[in-house]
């Protein structure tokens, strides 16, 4: 059975971007959060299908939902874990470093 889980720093990601796009509007939030489930469930069945950012950090890999760019390592054949939850428009760089 493959799993997905998720970095401690990509569950505060997402919190922040729930509680950022729900101050103005709850529907929203819900649609943007289900949007980004069923991206990373995408994962599971096919963990190589993002972009190498091996140029941002070693081992890492990304795929895009809307404007953010979800962050992921491949942990064995049957696990991928989400590392981050970045807004595009970000310094990925940076914000990687941190």
């Amino acid at each position: 059975m493959n799993r997905i889980t998720f970095a401690d720093e990509a569950l505060e990601d997402l919190d922040s971007i729930y509680r950022y796009i729900a101050e103005d509007n709850m529907v929203a939030a819900d649609r943007h959060r289900e949007q980004l489930r069923r991206r990373w469930e995408q994962l599971v069945v096919q963990p190589r299908m993002g972009r190498v950012r091996d140029d941002l950090k070693p081992g890492y890999r990304s795929i895009t939902e809307g404007e953010y760019v979800i962050f992921y390592r491949i942990v064995s054949e049957q696990q991928v874990q989400v590392m981050r939850v970045l807004h595009g428009k970000q310094d990925l760089g940076k914000a990687l470093s941190d």
